[in-house]
């Protein structure tokens, strides 16, 4: 059991540091620095090596702290430490090896293949970034790292590089599973996510209607990355409010509750579904700010009946028979777009109509080819 936050390790003869004994997260088997950090907006890990998500650039205070949040629970704990609660590369590489051994679905053997194989080449990187900070701390304290203490620290940041270099040939990327042609059809998918993630406001459905102040929670969209698994254009990921992700591949659409823990659907055995619903449907059950009960009161238009539109469509595409005044009345009526999968039960709700429709339209158009 750790005690002690640091001890002091033999780095090479006779060079001793003082090493942290937390978990350190890196950008091990994810991107190049620049392309992660820069590109693509900052990583941040999720629970395990691996798996993680790219900040968004975002003018939403909700989704600012959202991040904020996200990022403290990497900061380092003494009492995590101590516990045993921090991150651990052994016990991972023990979950990983008995999901494998318990698994028969042939793709999730496959990914669990992967990140198991990945693993140890990660433990040996993230222990070197831990060297590499410590003597690094040596020149803090006597202002300038000796030449052979640099030449040293450039022999772990070479040794890391070579990692990163062989951890392409084990992880799994996805050319490897689907021909360029059909990734390039799919990335229409991803392009079009993009823009819904960006939607203002995204609620999840519990569908529990026994507690209705908790059945619509908000959730945020990203671009991120599972088990290591590489992507041309990153992987889109969709949270839920029962703390699942959910990733979208050419091939399959992955439900994780943990990087070893998780389920793999067939796409072509999903139904994406998408409609128009009434706003103030919903809009008691998730107003949760004052600007949004603010926002509610001056902007809204009641209907007083809705079932007259149908199977939840507002606004109606025939109004040959309305009046003038009605047509006028169903203009202005306020709608968020809704999103279901009933095979994953999972529902969505978005105020961006139009970005929603947009991905439903090409990914029920890319599962039709």
């Amino acid at each position: 059991m750790k005690i002690f936050e640091r001890s002091r390790k033999t780095v090479a003869k006779g060079l001793t540091v003082w090493v942290s004994n937390h978990y350190c997260p890196t950008l091990f088997g994810i991107r190049g620095h620049y392309e992660s950090s820069y590109k693509s907006g900052q990583y941040v890990e999720s629970g395990s090596p691996g798996t993680g998500f790219f900040i968004r650039t975002s003018s939403s205070h909700s989704y600012k702290s959202f991040c904020n949040a996200e990022k403290a629970k990497l900061k380092h704990s003494y009492w995590d430490m101590v516990r045993g609660k921090e991150f651990s590369f052994d016990a991972e590489i023990s979950r990983a090896n008995a999901a494998l051994r318990d698994t028969n679905d042939e793709t999730k053997a496959r990914i669990l293949e992967a990140y198991v194989n990945v693993l140890p080449l990660a433990k040996e990187a993230e222990e070197g970034e831990r060297i590499i900070a410590g003597i690094k701390e040596l020149g803090h304290k006597r202002h300038r790292l000796t030449t052979y203490q640099t030449h040293v620290m450039s022999s772990y940041k070479s040794r890391i590089a070579r990692l990163g270099h062989d951890v392409r040939d084990i992880q799994l990327t996805i050319p490897k599973l689907c021909s360029e042609e059909r990734y390039n059809q799919f990335a229409e998918v991803v392009i079009a996510f993009t823009e819904l993630a960006s939607s203002h406001r995204i609620w999840h459905s519990k569908d529990t209607y026994e507690a209705l102040e908790n059945a619509f929670e908000q959730v945020y969209f990203d671009l991120g990355i599972f088990d290591f698994i590489q992507a041309p254009l990153m992987t889109p990921m969709m949270r839920d409010s029962i703390g699942q992700y959910h990733f979208l591949y050419p091939d399959f659409w992955v439900v994780s509750r943990s990087a070893t823990d998780f389920d793999v659907h067939d796409l072509k055995s999903l139904t994406v579904l998408s409609r128009e619903v009434p706003y103030e449907m919903i809009s008691n059950m998730v107003l949760n700010s004052y600007a949004d009960m603010k926002e509610s009161t001056t902007a809204m238009h009641h209907h007083k009946n809705y079932e007259q539109f149908g199977s939840g469509l507002l606004v109606s595409q025939d109004t040959s028979a309305a009046t003038e005044m009605e047509k006028e009345n169903r203009m202005r009526e306020r709608v968020v777009g809704e999103l279901y999968i009933p095979e994953l039960k999972l529902r969505y709700y978005v105020r961006d109509v139009r970005a929603l429709k947009k991905f439903a339209s090409a990914l029920s158009k890319y599962k039709d080819n």
